[in-house]
């Protein structure tokens, strides 16, 4: 991506908010720059400029880079997204695995309520 994308104001992507979201996560496991490039298989030089705000990875190395960060993709790209919800159905829904979750800490919270 060039320099010209970036500074459009129809460009999708804030890309400067997900390269320091991507530095942020890096720090916070406090890792190198140069370790984090290599296990992306990408230049140094080329992680600096992600990180920049200056180019973005591929969807492959997005998808890496998120779970080597361990970091979800909602999170990186929160400040490009439109969290304006224009549904006049609000049902909120969740995976298997989330329903799962949520009845364990609801049968937690229900048996320590109990006991007390």
């Amino acid at each position: 991506m060039n320099n010209e994308n970036i500074n459009n104001k129809n460009t999708l992507i804030n890309q400067i908010s997900f390269g320091k979201k991507i530095r942020e996560a890096r720090n916070k496991l406090g890792m190198s720059r140069s370790t984090l490039a290599e296990k992306l298989g990408i230049s140094v030089n080329f992680l600096g400029d992600i990180e920049r705000g200056l180019k973005l990875p591929s969807v492959p190395n997005l998808i890496l880079l998120a779970n080597i960060l361990k970091v979800n993709l909602d999170y990186l790209f929160s400040d490009s997204l439109d969290n304006i919800i224009e549904e006049e159905n609000e049902n909120i829904y969740y995976t298997n695995r989330q329903k799962s979750i949520i009845n364990s800490v609801i049968k937690t919270i229900t048996e320590n309520f109990n006991n007390d």
